[in-house]
């Protein structure tokens, strides 16, 4: 499941590209507003469980495109998104060589792009006997269009043993993802 905080349309998408590929930073404290909104939504579903305060693992950006933007526009947005919702922020999550950028791709391209293209360390409980399973992870990302960074990203997670309940998004493709209402 995917909750959204907005459709990406018009301010939602003016911002977002300001704030990730325009370097407006003043941006993050409101999209980081946004995702905990998304965050908060996920886990007053119900869908986590008994947990209350999912691991948030933001999908890693590819390195190329982190030095242009001056450093993980993502990572900086989870870590106030998770101090916002007193969650806590995992970064398990590696792209491996190879992933192009997806802009301009097709649906299938975008599979195709990603495919067993993500690693992910192994979950706390698989590193050590007797550890406590991790809490239900939500994949955390920007924006979400076709969806194939968040199945790659959770086809991932689940190989290294991470427990992955959704994903919460700033903005969502109205065409594909029902936009869940902020509460």
């Amino acid at each position: 499941m995917v909750w959204a905080a907005l459709e990406y349309a018009s301010t939602a998408r003016s911002a977002l590209l300001a704030y990730k590929e325009g370097g407006r930073r003043r941006l993050a404290g409101d999209l980081a507003a946004l995702l905990a909104a998304a965050v908060s939504a996920a886990a007053a579903a119900g869908q986590l469980g008994s947990v209350h305060r999912p691991m948030l693992v933001p999908v890693p950006s590819r390195r190329v495109a982190a030095r242009a933007r001056g450093g993980d526009h993502l990572a900086r947005l989870a870590a106030r998104a998770a101090r916002l919702t007193g969650t806590q922020v995992a970064a398990p999550l590696r792209l491996l060589p190879g992933v192009m950028d997806s802009a301009g791709l097709s649906a299938e391209q975008r599979a195709r792009n990603l495919a067993s293209k993500m690693w992910a360390q192994p979950s706390p409980d698989r590193r050590s006997a007797g550890a406590a399973p991790p809490p239900p992870v939500l994949i955390v990302d920007d924006i979400v269009t076709t969806g194939a960074t968040l199945a790659e990203a959770g086809r991932a997670l689940r190989a290294a043993g991470w427990p992955v309940a959704g994903a919460a998004v700033i903005a969502a493709t109205r065409r594909r993802f029902p936009i869940t209402p902020r509460t």
